[in-house]
């Protein structure tokens, strides 16, 4: 039987070294006038707009009628910006197993891969174009569809049906990723929860959610592919 692997990204399959904190930072400032080194905000697991509407409600920023048009524009500026702190020397890495990973899912006939993440689309490509990544996901569900993490499982499972030409009940589908909010989306939407301990978050309050799967990192690829089809 078909499985769907849907993948996070940062703090997952790569580590951007605050690539996107600094982009988001500096296209606030000039979009806002909003110092962000000065709010205290977890981007971890959230989406992008999510990210922007907390440090413009901590910064007490009011809403006007261009608020909306604005967010447009300056993820615009966002980009542009996260692709210059993409090419910045950085301490840019993929995490361990992840190549080995995601080669022997493309490999594999019973396992169809996408993504699901919180950034932006263009942000998420921008990012594993970094390191040759973009290409394993033909599909994905981002932080531009949905300010709301809990929608995007079935977003991207729409998606994959659409591209794979492929039906998936929910426990059909496995999300991957290394936050507490890739666990609770899982379970939202039905699918199996793989966490991964790779990223800013504790190992004990990934198990306080009860995951289906904990693995401290991805490099047993044969475990990893075990839950999967499971």
């Amino acid at each position: 039987m078909t499985r769907l692997a849907l993948f996070d990204i940062d703090e997952t399959l790569i580590y951007t070294d605050g690539a996107g904190r600094r982009a988001i930072g500096r296209a606030l400032m000039e979009k806002f006038q909003v110092d962000a080194s000065k709010l205290t905000v977890s981007m971890s697991g959230k989406t992008d707009p999510q990210i922007l509407r907390e440090m413009l409600a901590l910064a007490k920023r009011p809403p006007d009628g261009d608020d909306h048009i604005r967010e447009r524009e300056m993820y615009e500026l966002y980009i542009e910006l996260l692709e210059e702190e993409l090419a910045k020397d950085g301490r840019y890495i993929v995490h361990k197993g992840i190549p080995e990973l995601l080669h022997l899912l493309e490999e594999h006939k019973n396992v169809q891969m996408g993504l699901l993440t919180g950034n932006i689309e263009k942000g998420a490509k921008l990012k594993l174009d970094r390191f040759d990544l973009w290409k394993f996901f033909p599909i994905g569900a981002y932080g531009s569809d949905s300010a709301n993490r809990m929608d995007l499982p079935a977003i991207a499972t729409k998606r994959a049906e659409d591209h794979y030409g492929t039906k998936y009940a929910p426990h059909e589908v496995a999300v991957i990723g290394d936050s507490i909010y890739d666990v609770m989306c899982a379970k939202h939407f039905g699918a199996v929860s793989i966490a991964v301990n790779t990223g800013v978050t504790t190992r004990e309050a990934l198990e306080e959610q009860k995951p289906d799967y904990l693995f401290d990192s991805l490099e047993d690829i044969n475990a990893i592919l075990e839950a999967i089809l499971k």
